[in-house]
């Protein structure tokens, strides 16, 4: 939804970021029997949460390291709007 409110996001880092966090999130709610918690260990800690959210953060996470990564690799993107384009056809 990120990519409907801003442009700053590549498209790619979007769709990568978006497989990336259903495939993890897939992988975490099937390893706790599709409970809705995980148990995260980071550090020797362990932090029950949802796995749906950390799918989430870690989708956003893909897609903010890739966007700069992906556009120093492309072309830049012309914005092609037209004036015309904001005036209705309709009389």
């Amino acid at each position: 939804m990120l990519g409907v409110y801003t442009r700053w996001f590549n498209d790619w880092a979007l769709l990568i970021g978006w497989a990336i966090g259903m495939f993890v999130g897939t992988f975490m709610a099937a390893s706790v029997n599709f409970s809705a918690t995980y148990p995260l260990a980071i550090g020797g800690f362990t932090v029950p949460g949802y796995a749906a959210l950390y799918a989430v953060v870690l989708n956003l996470v893909v897609a903010a390291v890739l966007t700069p990564a992906l556009r120093a690799f492309s072309s830049p993107v012309a914005d092609v709007t037209a004036e015309a384009d904001y005036v209705s056809s309709r009389a």
